[in-house]
């Protein structure tokens, strides 16, 4: 599983940047049939289309690409390029070897949309025959950027706190609380930890850093507040934290020390529910615990089909498969619903949201959205995560304080502005 796609992620949900252009684009289609469910309208054209995903992912989508290829005649390559996706992308579109569609999250789109030599996206607004008033107003706005759609949404999605239940009687609703749990079984002499956490990823510990009120990335103003008194209050309370985790913060290492059964806490995304459920037989999932009575600010992403420019020059037959795909997938409710059961997706089509039937896996996510902010879309954020990586990546290490790095981190994010 690549660790970029969890730090800089997959993404999250609308930007001020794209407030207003909300349900601009309809074109047909009324949320419930707009994505062609039936099957009609197949091209019996073909479409490449990269992922990054987890195993239990990987395998639902390539059932659901199995039937929506027996219902419409097209012929959808799924492919897995390997190594970090945005760099795959770089090296292929300019080569004219890259896919038809992807699907990463939201926090791109800016950073894509103004792409000009050569173009990373595809301005699908005359191809798609679907509502956009079928998704969530977050979810829509996610898919624009100054006037262009790029994508459409089917998942949101950000980190909440999964627990074991055979080893925590009842989840902590403060970090307090939290921590007299984890000092009950941290050990790391004999292979025992309190939680299972990459603590140097911007995107799984931006809660923590952003619970005190403070922005990492203003996205309204443009400002830089990772070196703010707030954030810095908040990255206290990420410290008291990362005592606990295994010393190696690489996502994998984490991941695993929950999986079996070696830490009663994790912190991480819906994308792990599928592996997770298999390896705890009893596994909960809860909102993040308060600091100082306030929730977690963790940034949320919107899940997005993007449409690749290789569309511009495409046969009709290839781009009707590609953005025929997204519609099917991410308006068949059939679809959305057992992802929310099976993946802890949460909706954004309108139509489930807010269903009943929802677990309460999905909805202790989707509560946590509610707490949280959207990634920002806004090229600018993209100089934001190397430098707030390696300040986290020396405050672990112990080569830094955590002031300092900050500070540091919000100097060179300034310089490359």
């Amino acid at each position: 599983m690549n660790d970029k796609r969890r730090t800089l992620l997959k993404a999250m949900g609308g930007s001020t940047a794209l407030a207003g252009l909300a349900g601009c684009i309809s074109t047909g289609g009324d949320g419930d049939d707009g994505g062609g469910d039936d099957g009609d309208g197949g091209s019996g054209g073909s479409a490449r289309l990269w992922v990054d995903l987890a195993d239990a992912e990987d395998e639902a989508l390539s059932e659901y690409i199995s039937q929506y290829e027996a219902q419409t005649g097209d012929t959808i390559d799924k492919e897995a390029p390997g190594g970090e996706l945005d760099q795959q992308l770089e090296t292929a579109i300019p080569a004219g070897d890259g896919p038809n569609s992807w699907i990463w999250a939201h926090d791109w789109v800016g950073r894509f949309a103004v792409r000009e030599e050569p173009p990373f996206l595809y301005d699908a607004s005359d191809d798609v025959d679907v509502s956009l008033d079928s998704y969530t107003e977050t979810a829509r706005q996610a898919a624009q950027f100054d006037g262009g759609l790029y994508g459409l949404p089917f998942a949101s999605e950000t980190v909440a706190l999964f627990y074991n239940e055979d080893m925590v009687d009842e989840p902590p609703e403060t970090v307090e609380e939290m921590v007299s749990i984890m000092d009950e079984y941290h050990d790391p002499s004999n292979g025992q930890y309190g939680l299972s956490y990459p603590v140097t990823s911007p995107y799984f510990v931006s809660g923590f850093i952003q619970s005190y009120g403070g922005d990492i990335f203003d996205e309204g103003s443009l400002e830089v507040g990772v070196d703010s008194d707030a954030c810095k209050r908040g990255m206290d309370a990420l410290e008291t934290l990362s005592q606990y985790v295994p010393a190696d913060p690489g996502y994998e290492s984490q991941i695993v020390a929950f999986a079996d059964g070696l830490a009663p806490f994790a912190i991480n995304g819906p994308w792990e529910l599928g592996n997770l459920s298999d390896s705890i037989d009893n596994l909960g999932i809860t909102t993040l615990p308060t600091v100082d009575g306030s929730n977690p600010r963790t940034y949320s992403g919107i899940q997005l089909f993007y449409f690749s420019s290789m569309l511009a020059d495409a046969d009709r037959s290839t781009v009707d498969a590609a953005t025929g795909l997204a519609e099917w997938y991410t308006t068949n409710e059939d679809v959305i619903q057992t992802n929310a059961e099976e993946q802890g997706y949460i909706p954004v089509l309108s139509s489930v949201v807010g269903n009943d039937d929802l677990s309460s896996e999905v909805r202790a996510f989707a509560e946590q959205v509610d707490h949280g902010v959207p990634i920002p879309t806004h090229p600018d954020m993209d100089s934001v995560w190397t430098p707030l990586t390696e300040a986290l990546e020396r405050v672990f290490n112990d080569e830094q304080d955590s002031d300092a790095a900050l500070d540091q981190a919000a100097s060179e994010i300034r310089e490359a502005l």
